[in-house]
């Protein structure tokens, strides 16, 4: 993947989510990704979901993790994210 496609892939998920989270948390989200830190963006999206604790389809989630390994510890992502995550079919 490159880093145009990655990156492109970071903000589908932020986009994604943006479905299910309030605006106004999700403004540093955006921020980090458009400043160049999009790992640290879906790491900030990731600690959202768990501090609004909302449902969101469980492909954010799992784009929260293929997107951010390697890149952030997991000791820095909340240990509770898969808990927020919804089958797809599920309306909230």
């Amino acid at each position: 993947m490159t880093p145009e496609e990655y990156l492109g892939r970071v903000r589908a998920t932020a986009w994604h989510a943006a479905d299910y989270l309030p605006a106004e948390r999700l403004e540093e989200v955006h921020r980090l990704i458009d400043h160049g830190e999009p790992a640290e963006g879906l790491c900030s999206l990731a600690w959202v979901i768990v501090g609004e604790q909302i449902q969101v389809p469980g492909s954010v989630v799992d784009a929260i993790y293929e997107y951010t390994a390697g890149l952030i510890d997991d000791e820095f992502m909340p240990p509770d994210l898969r808990d927020y995550a919804k089958p797809e079919g599920d309306q909230v």
